[in-house]
């Protein structure tokens, strides 16, 4: 937020210049535009129309048809037909005053295959649809009509015949819609007479054919008897049933004991008196026999004639028995046949129950559709008794509420509204243009920039001197700086050096090499810029022996260090030029150089080559202390400085920040919440 803040301080006077130009551009338009007049007329909606036929109290519908219908008659409002109308009732085309109160020039002739008062008319149409405006306000039924003219007195007679107009377009739907619901229904009432008179047909020849009277009222008391005999008569067979059943499980329980169990223990042998005294005889002869067999054997005569009396009696015995099982059995199928037959004329009852419910269910089906048909034909009749008794005395839906009154004061151009919009416009433009300069312009020409694109902080900025050496009063306070620039103060050695050629590094160590000694520093500037070395030509020294010879061993530090004319100020000259500067640069001899000289200076200062293109500037800043930036302003853009600068760090170098040189324009503002 705070970088945004100080892009808009820094481009303030291009955000003043573009508000200012939109606003006499907003003041140009309210002088030069003609004045329009506005007025407005409102009618309602009601829900249903006063006095329909059969309307009753009017009911309220949902608010998704109620917005249909409003929306519906917004349509009607700006259709060109309702257009035509006011044109027709106002007689405008023709009528010059029209085109002068509308600002407009009347066509003169004809375009095309259309006559010139065709083409008038076509414009008047235009003129009013385009200059009509219609709302709803909020949620109400109320609709608002309003008209723009140049004439105030015009913009009022064309909003009230848009409102009458409307109004006599609802009478007009609501006759035609009452004409066509009358032949509708007389259609529908037509329709109901033959399905009615079908129905009764229908229900006559049902009637008839089983076997009812003419109007069906004897055949039903008929068939209630029957179904009332019916019903008598099932729960009578119902009750036989229940007796059937129980005669019936006895009889087989007697029938299961007989046929399984033996005949000397059935209850019907033992309580038959036939048989009770055969089974006493046969007891006899069988003790006779016993008896006999005491004193004669088989073979007598007696013997045998005793034999013969008992088998005869067991064989009686046998049949009796045998007739006694039949008989039970015979008691059983009697009893099953009885139940089988109740069943049988049970089940031919039920089926004619079922037979006579099913036709008073028919009957029924018959005589509630005929009282269906001749209610809904009664309705019908009587609806279109109501609308023919009405008809021409319905009063529209759509009623007046306000008329339009002779507006008073223009309507446009509106001159707060016009200037309100004009400075946000101007703003949103400033805006627009600070931003695209922010984001096309990426030249360094501040501290902010510096700080945002290349995270360094501005030591000081310096204008443009030409060629000539920067005068020392400028630097004093970026000396002040470096004094500042470690926690050990004024760091031991520094690089200076830049990204690209020709941005005034050299002339920026001259002048801060004699800044620190007007501070009193002992500063020793080395030209280690093997290529193309100028200190000497700064300080106008004749050069000898320099750093070149000293890193090959040829001479002594001491011995090739020169005064330069300035106090505090010795100078350590390039030398010869080397054919590789990088080569002698890597040797250890230049870490022996900074060591010798610490103790004999408060600084060094490294004239280093330009870090883009050469790689000499890293191998000297890997040995210094610190490293200072030299930067144009307006030249390096944000892209190459910031390659230049991580190659810097990369190699160890500790960057302290940058100084801004050949500045342009105004001086650099001071800033008193601005970090670095």
């Amino acid at each position: 937020m705070i970088g945004w803040w100080a892009i808009l301080r820094r481009n303030r006077i291009i955000l003043f210049v573009t508000m200012a130009l939109c606003l006499l551009a907003a003041l140009g338009y309210i002088l030069l535009s003609t004045p329009d007049y506005r007025a407005t007329a409102s009618v309602e909606v009601e829900d249903v129309p006063a006095g329909a036929a059969g309307a009753g109290t009017p009911v309220r519908s949902p608010d998704d048809d109620v917005e249909t219908v409003m929306q519906t008659e917004l349509e009607v409002l700006r259709s060109r037909s309702l257009a035509e109308d006011v044109s027709r009732e106002l007689a405008l085309v023709g009528s010059p005053t029209f085109f002068q109160g509308m600002d407009v020039s009347r066509p003169r002739q004809g375009n095309g295959g259309l006559s010139q008062r065709q083409v008038e008319q076509e414009q008047v149409i235009g003129l009013l649809r385009h200059n009509l405006e219609v709302d709803l306000p909020g949620k109400s039924r109320i609709i608002r009509i309003s008209f723009t003219a140049a004439d105030p007195t015009l913009a009022a007679r064309v909003a009230n015949s848009y409102a009458d107009s409307l109004i006599r377009s609802d009478l007009k739907r609501g006759f035609e819609s009452g004409v066509q619901a009358r032949r509708f229904l007389l259609g529908e009432l037509d329709g109901a007479r033959r399905d009615l008179e079908r129905a009764e047909r229908d229900m006559a020849v049902y009637a008839a054919r089983i076997g009812a009277a003419g109007d069906g009222g004897e055949g039903k008391a008929d068939q209630s008897s029957t179904g009332q005999t019916i019903e008598a008569r099932l729960a009578q067979l119902n009750g036989y049933r229940a007796q059937a059943l129980s005669e019936r499980i006895a009889a087989q329980k007697r029938w299961e004991s007989a046929r399984l169990a033996s005949t000397d223990t059935l209850p019907e042998v033992l309580n038959n008196g036939a048989m009770q005294a055969l089974m006493t005889q046969r007891a006899e002869a069988r003790a006779a026999i016993v008896q006999e067999r005491q004193f004669r054997k088989d073979a007598h005569p007696e013997m045998r004639e005793a034999q013969a009396r008992y088998a005869a009696l067991d064989d009686q015995a046998d049949q009796m028995a045998a007739r006694i099982r039949a008989s039970l059995k015979q008691e059983y199928d009697v009893a099953v046949d009885g139940e089988k037959q109740i069943a049988s004329e049970i089940a031919d009852l039920e089926r004619q129950a079922r037979t006579a419910r099913g036709r008073d269910v028919q009957l029924g089906i018959y005589g509630r559709t005929v009282d269906t048909y001749r209610m809904l034909h009664d309705s019908l009749l009587q609806r279109y008794r109501d609308m023919a008794s009405q008809a021409g005395f319905q009063a529209g839906r759509i009623q007046p509420l306000d008329r339009a009154a002779v507006p008073g004061k223009p309507f446009s151009p509106r001159v707060g509204e016009a200037l309100l919009l004009a400075s946000l416009g101007g703003l949103v433009l400033g805006l627009f243009l600070v931003a695209a300069r922010h984001v096309f312009d990426d030249a360094v020409t501040s501290a902010d920039t510096l700080a945002e694109r290349v995270n360094l902080p501005l030591l000081g900025a310096v204008p443009v001197t030409g060629d000539n050496p920067q005068p020392p009063d400028i630097f004093i306070p970026i000396a002040r700086s470096l004094l500042l620039a470690s926690t050990g103060g004024l760091p031991r050695s520094i690089l200076v050096t830049s990204a690209q050629d020709g941005e005034g590094k050299s002339l920026t160590l001259n002048a801060l090499a004699r800044a620190l000694a007007g501070l009193g520093k002992r500063v020793l500037v080395i030209d280690g810029d093997m290529r193309r070395p100028v200190q000497h030509v700064l300080f106008r020294v004749t050069p000898g022996q320099g750093i070149s010879e000293v890193l090959t061993g040829q001479a002594a530090a001491d011995a090739a260090i020169m005064d330069t004319g300035v106090a505090g100020v010795s100078l350590l000259p390039c030398g010869a030029l080397p054919p590789n500067p990088a080569e002698l640069l890597a040797t250890p001899a230049l870490d022996s150089l900074l060591a010798d000289t610490r103790d004999q200076f408060d600084t060094v200062l490294i004239d280093a080559p330009p870090l883009l293109g050469v790689s000499d500037t890293p191998l000297l800043a890997a040995r210094a202390q610190a490293s200072l930036m030299v930067v144009e302003w307006g030249r390096n853009h944000h892209g190459g400085l910031r390659v230049a600068v991580e190659r810097l760090r990369r190699q160890g170098g500790a960057i302290i920040g940058a100084i801004l040189t050949k500045q342009q324009g105004r001086a650099l503002d001071y800033d008193y919440h601005r970090g670095g």
